[in-house]
Order: C-alpha cells, then sequence, then structure tokens
C-alpha cells in the first residue's frame, strides 16, 4: 500500500488487537504474611501475562478497599508493569459509604494513609449504598458486583466458612456459581489454585494471543489491501465519489479486515484438505488390505502401504487439532465478515454492533467470546470523521450498493451454486458406486462371475474385492459431502441473496440519510444472523476419526 496513503504497513505489531482484563478481589482482612500473598498475587499476573503474551494488555483492579487483601492487590496491580500497551493499570472503587466516612472507619492512622493513597490513584469511586439498609447487606452487594464486573476474580482465602455475611467464602461460592472464572490464593501457604469456569475468560484470552500471534506475509497482505482498495476506488470514480472520501479506511479498519480474511482462508484450507484426505485414506487403506488379502496374500510388506495410510490420517487428525484449524477458521471467518459490514458501516457513521450476550445464540458463541472483545476493540479506531463530513448522498448510496451490497450478493450467488454443484456431484458419484456393487453382488451371488476377468485372475476374488473396494469409496464421498454441509449451505448462500436483494432495493429507494441508516442497521442485523447460521452449521463439524 502506499505509504503516503495515511494507512498502517501490513504486518506490523500495530495489527494486534489489545486487550483489558478485569480483576476483582475478594479476601479477608487479616494476612499473617503479607509478602507472602504478594508474591502468590504476582504469580497470577505472571499466569496472565504468559497466557497474553502476543497481546497487548492491561489490568484494571475492582476492589472494595477493605484492610487487607483488598489494598494489597490493588497495590499490586497498580505496580505491575503493562503488556506492551501504553496505558498503566488502574484501579476503580466500589465503596459502601461515601469517601470521607470510609477514611474515618480506618482503624489505624497507617491504614488511613494507606488507604488515601489509593484512593488518589483511583480512576473510579463508586458508593453503592441504600438508605436504612445494614451495612452487610450492602458489603454482599458490593461483592456481588465485583465478581460480576470482573473478568476473574482473586480470592485471599483461609477455606473456612464466613464469619459474617458478605464474606469472603460467600463470594467464592457465589463465584462458582455464577461460573467465574477464579485464582484462589490460600491464606495461610500462598499456594495458588486456578479454578477454570463457565465464562471462559482464560480460553478466550488463549484464543485472542493465538489470533496476535498469527503470522501472516507482509507481501500478500499488501498486496490484498491493495487490490480490495482498487475495487472501492473504481467504484467510487464510477459513481462520481470522491477516491480521497475512502482514504481513512485504509489505517483504519481495513488492514484488519485484511488480515482476518486471510487467515481465515488459511485454516478454511488446511482443514478441507485435511478432512477430504482422511476419508481418502481410509477408503484407500481399506483398497490396501483387500488387495493383499486377496491378491497378494504372500507380499506381507503391501500391508506397510496400509500402515502408513492409517498413520497418515493420525498424523492429521492431530496436526488439526494442535493447529486448531477447524475452530480457527469458523472464528476468522466471522470476525472477518463482521469487519466487512463494520467497514461500510462506518462510512456512514453507524457502529456494526455484536449480538447482546443474553441474545447470543447458544451454539453460536462461548460464554465468553473473543471475537466480540477483539471486534470491539478494532472498533474503537474506526475513522470517525465520516461523522462530521458533509459526503454526496446519491453517489456515496450507490457506492455503497455497488461495493458492498451487490458484492455479497454476487458472491452469495457463485456459492450457492458452487454448493449444489458439489452436493449434486458426490450425492451422484456415491449413488452410481452404490448401485455399481448392488449389480456386482447380484452377478457373484447367482455365479455369473466367470468368463469376464482378466486373463490369470480370479473372476470371483475380483468381484469380491470390488464389492469391498466400491462400498468404502462411496462412503467416504458421502462423508465428504455431509461433513462440507453443501446442500445447507447452497440453501444458505441462496436465502441471503433473496435478502440482500430486498435490502439493496430499499437502499436505492431511501431518500434521505436517516432513512438510509435505519436501512443499514436492518442490513447489518440480516448479515449479523447470516454469520451466527454459518458458525452453528460448521462449530460441531471437526475432523474426527472415520
Amino acid at each position: 500500500m502506499d505509504p503516503d496513503a495515511g494507512g498502517i504497513r501490513p504486518g506490523t505489531a500495530e495489527l494486534q488487537v489489545p486487550v483489558t482484563i478485569r480483576i476483582g478481589v475478594t479476601g479477608q482482612r487479616t494476612l499473617a504474611d503479607e509478602l507472602q500473598i504478594r508474591d502468590a498475587i504476582r504469580q497470577v499476573l505472571s499466569r496472565l501475562d504468559q497466557i497474553l503474551h502476543d497481546t497487548p494488555h492491561r489490568y484494571i483492579a475492582i476492589s472494595s478497599l477493605s484492610e487487607g487483601s483488598d489494598r494489597v492487590l490493588a497495590d499490586e496491580v497498580l505496580l505491575w508493569p503493562s503488556g506492551g500497551t501504553a496505558d498503566a493499570a488502574e484501579l476503580h472503587l466500589l465503596l459502601p459509604v461515601d469517601v470521607g466516612t470510609y477514611l474515618d472507619e480506618c482503624s489505624t492512622h497507617a491504614s488511613r494513609e494507606s488507604c488515601r493513597l489509593l484512593l488518589d490513584r483511583s480512576a473510579s469511586v463508586d458508593v453503592v449504598a441504600g438508605e436504612e439498609r445494614e451495612r452487610e447487606s450492602v458489603c454482599e452487594e458490593i461483592g456481588h458486583l465485583i465478581v460480576q464486573y470482573c473478568d476473574v476474580l482473586v480470592a485471599i482465602w483461609d477455606g473456612k466458612p464466613a464469619i459474617s455475611r458478605g464474606g469472603t467464602a460467600e463470594m467464592v461460592k457465589y463465584a462458582r456459581i455464577v461460573g467465574r472464572t477464579l485464582f484462589w490464593i490460600d491464606l495461610t501457604t500462598g499456594k495458588v489454585i486456578e479454578e477454570r469456569h463457565g465464562d471462559g475468560i482464560l480460553e478466550a484470552c488463549t484464543y485472542l494471543n493465538s489470533y496476535n500471534a498469527e503470522k501472516t506475509d507482509s507481501h500478500a497482505l499488501g498486496r490484498e489491501m491493495d487490490a480490495t482498495f482498487a475495487s472501492y476506488v473504481k467504484k467510487a470514480q464510477m459513481f462520481g465519489l470522491d477516491p480521497d472520501v475512502l482514504r481513512p479506511l485504509t489505517g483504519t479498519l481495513l488492514p484488519h479486515f485484511t488480515r482476518a480474511s486471510l487467515l481465515c482462508r488459511k485454516y478454511e484450507l488446511l482443514y478441507m484438505r485435511a478432512g477430504s484426505l482422511v476419508y481418502a485414506l481410509a477408503a484407500a487403506a481399506v483398497a490396501t488390505v483387500t488387495v493383499q488379502t486377496l491378491f497378494f496374500s504372500s507380499v506381507h510388506e503391501l500391508l506397510w502401504l496400509e500402515v502408513a495410510e492409517m498413520g497418515a490420517v493420525l498424523v492429521l487428525l492431530i496436526a488439526s487439532r494442535i493447529g486448531d484449524w477447524h475452530r480457527k477458521w469458523i472464528d476468522y471467518r466471522f470476525l472477518s465478515e463482521r469487519l466487512r459490514t463494520a467497514l461500510f458501516l462506518s462510512v456512514f457513521c453507524v457502529r456494526a454492533e455484536m449480538p447482546d450476550s443474553a441474545a447470543k445464540p447458544f451454539l453460536a458463541h462461548s460464554p465468553n467470546d473473543w471475537i466480540g472483545s477483539a471486534f470491539d476493540q478494532i472498533l474503537e479506531m474506526r475513522p470517525l470523521q465520516y461523522c462530521s463530513l458533509d459526503l454526496p448522498f446519491e453517489p456515496l448510496k450507490q457506492f455503497l450498493v455497488s461495493a458492498w451490497i451487490d458484492d455479497q450478493i454476487a458472491g452469495c450467488t457463485t456459492m450457492s451454486s458452487w454448493n449444489r454443484q458439489r452436493f449434486e456431484m458426490l450425492s451422484q458419484a456415491a449413488d452410481t458406486l452404490f448401485t455399481l456393487t448392488l449389480v456386482l453382488a447380484a452377478i457373484h451371488a447367482i455365479g455369473l462371475e466367470h468368463g469376464w476377468a482378466p486373463a490369470g485372475i480370479d473372476g470371483k476374488t475380483l468381484l469380491a474385492a470390488i464389492t469391498i473396494i466400491l462400498p468404502a469409496v462411496a462412503g467416504a464421498l458421502g462423508a465428504i459431502r455431509i461433513k462440507r454441509e453443501y446442500l445447507r449451505n447452497s440453501e444458505r448462500y441462496a436465502h441471503m441473496v433473496r435478502q440482500l436483494s430486498i435490502i439493496g432495493l430499499q437502499i436505492k429507494r431511501m431518500p434521505d440519510m436517516r432513512s438510509l441508516v435505519e436501512v443499514l442497521r436492518t442490513a447489518d442485523e440480516v448479515t449479523l444472523r447470516e454469520q451466527e447460521d454459518w458458525r452453528v452449521v460448521f462449530r460441531f463439524r471437526e475432523l474426527e476419526t472415520p
């Protein structure tokens, strides 16, 4: 890409997606060995750094600033160096009373000064209080809020039951019930126990870090960006829109969209080829052992070919699982398609959205989906200057229909036809093989196998071999057809063509920007539903032993 275009060079660290981890704390007030607890907290932070070693990250401590555990964790988080980001760690406080009263309640002068220092360093202070409420009730609510707001909870606890309402034991129990990931620091030994629960936050961090660690060829990335931007420029000129209007995209969303698309294609190719090879090799192994047994029973060396074929199947399965090809493909595709939508909507100052957590289809999303946080972080750099530019309405509208809607329609039409053709081709091939097997089996059964086999080969043995091998090949073709969901995808793409065609017509009829924005929000919703449906289709199609 032209350096003067204001874009960033592909392949730089600027394409890494940062993340902020909110660390909540619950713990006991009296610490017998504060140095031991501080060392344990550093172990927790080091563990998070290890998971996010290729990801720019920072931490936010969420605390009620009680004496003891809360203050020690807050202090350690604020002292901890940021993981490759310019933003420092922060402290967010939830207090049961106003700051003045809270300071007055400190047990000693040293405690009061320690509290004052942390208050001065905090980024926000929220007072959680209610009229005529018991203090224990307020503290319990604060504990619940900390568990709800944080990504991981650090519990500094001796493992004993709580002696008061809202105590550490109750907060640990609540965290486990709601599925919050927990680091339990044993108050007596300083041992750190990592408890992973249903929120999946550490898994999400691992997946985000894996995405940031992906290597992409800078030249390929640059060529792809150039080609994409050139197509946008061509269509802008076609409708009388100044191409410079699109220039801000080159340094914001376009590089991330291009990178996600390239990674998606990479893992799709690996997954699809590995899947086809697994079933082909399984059928080949059946053919090998059949031929060896029936025709070359004395040539035991041929059995090593079967061993090699089955070994190759296992190697492919192991490589797929270690490389996480299946998950990466569906995750990166979802991210790239969301970024494609965001790219076009940003020109109209419309923010593309991820689904609300409460409304997420269970099968399409994990409880803590890394894609949502990555998408939100990337959107923070969208070009906001479009919100203040006075752009020509009609040329901009025509560009949108051509560059986004029509391109999507063309792509969906092609994919619908391609998937339909593959489905019919594989179905017909499997049907033909099974029909041929039936005919040959009938010939074998009625004793007509003599006289047609090549010289030196027993016709009965040859028929037996063919009727064993052909069903194995047909089964492999059927497995590939089912695994790739050709028919369902063909119908899904055809449905999208109809939906997008309607949206395209609506956009063309819109008389002003306000009404157009409403249609764009509908388009965002439609494309999001399609992407979620696709994700559900392939989520449970991981490579498996045939």
